[in-house]
């Protein structure tokens, strides 16, 4: 018995116009298009969503959809991933990759079904039953291995500033219906205009963090913006400085500087990070950076000294091989109640901890 093709177009359509598409989080762009596809009947077997934005940080934030029991997609033949995030719920595994500036550079970019799309402005589309005899993405071969049917690239249209491109790939006997291609081409202008809203807020957020920290910016973009809109914490307070800074600032050239003290709040960041502290502030050669209690004022304390004992081995390694600009530090640790939040005038607000602790 025959099975009745659904009406793409109108189903893709719909979905897209339902106003749950403006109330989902970003990092639910990808989750809700595959189980629309699913339901549809297309079965995809891997989906991709590519961003490009403006950020102080980042070239690039990769999606990548994949069934419960598939294997993530090779990501060697890149150096430019930065904390990759792996979730993983009943509906299928999401990893997320952001890129840092200089991947488009790459030449796994330059050479991705991604790139072209986004460079001709047209959708791409490659039949893998029966596989291509020659392979024109290095992707291809990897999703044939995958028992994938079929591949399509749309880059969406989210404004000047916004590159963005989605890709679909289906276990489908036979690919993916030509009807169906129609109806999705048909919905990229919706869709464009969802994923630039999602877009922008994903901008917000990630611009906003990697100028007052994660945890302020969640606050701040849950609502706690007033001038005085404070919570008292008791917490793990840090600062750390480098020492000889003034006598260095004098002594190196520019570039080697900025080298200098880029270094050293790397490090600094990535050992508060790996111990779920949170950068505060960047005060001329210093770090403030806190460790929230979380009802264990011991473990919060070995955690804020782990933080600590990390960034000296790290600073111990970059001096093993850098002996011409080797970097020193102290620091400084003390835990108490600390008042978090805005604080400021009504023109300039700062996210930060005061506090007697803090003194």
């Amino acid at each position: 018995m025959t099975s009745i093709q659904p009406d793409y177009r109108t189903e893709l359509l719909a979905w897209g116009q339902d106003p749950k598409r403006l109330q989902e989080a970003p990092e639910e762009l990808l989750y809700a298009i595959v189980n629309e596809l699913t339901r549809l009947g297309i079965e995809p077997g891997l989906g991709s969503v590519a961003i490009r934005t403006t950020h102080p940080q980042l070239d690039m934030l990769v999606m990548r959809w994949r069934p419960l029991d598939t294997d993530e997609v090779p990501t060697s033949s890149t150096t430019s991933i930065r904390g990759q995030q792996t979730i993983k719920r009943a509906d299928g595994v999401m990893d997320l990759y952001p890129l840092a500036h200089g991947h488009t550079d790459e030449e796994m970019w330059r050479a991705s079904p991604f790139n072209k799309a986004l460079e001709s402005g047209q959708s791409l589309r490659v039949v893998l039953s029966p596989p291509p005899a020659t392979s024109p993405f290095p992707i291809i071969d990897d999703l044939i291995e995958r028992g994938m049917t079929d591949y399509v690239v749309f880059p969406l249209d989210s404004g000047p500033t916004v590159s963005v491109v989605v890709s679909i790939s289906t276990q489908r006997a036979g690919g993916f219906p030509d009807s169906f291609i129609t109806a999705f081409e048909d919905l990229l202008p919706i869709l464009s205009l969802s994923v630039a809203y999602k877009v922008e807020r994903f901008q917000f957020q990630q611009v906003l963090t990697a100028y007052i920290g994660r945890e302020p910016a969640s606050r701040v973009l849950a609502g706690q913006i007033r001038r005085g809109d404070v919570i008292t914490r008791q917490a793990a307070i840090g600062f750390a400085d480098l020492r000889g800074f003034t006598a260095a600032s004098e002594r190196l050239d520019a570039q080697d500087f900025l080298s200098l003290i880029g270094t050293f709040f790397e490090h600094t960041c990535d050992c508060v990070y790996g111990e779920h502290g949170e950068v505060l502030k960047f005060m001329g050669d210093g770090v403030l950076f806190i460790v929230a209690d979380e009802g264990d004022p011991t473990a919060t304390c070995d955690r804020a000294l782990r933080a600590v004992q990390a960034l000296t081995h790290a600073i111990h390694a970059y001096n093993a091989s850098n002996e011409r600009l080797p970097i020193r530090f102290g620091c400084a640790l003390h835990y108490g109640a600390v008042l978090y939040g805005n604080i400021g005038s009504p023109a300039r607000l700062d996210f930060t901890v005061v506090g007697s602790a803090v003194n």
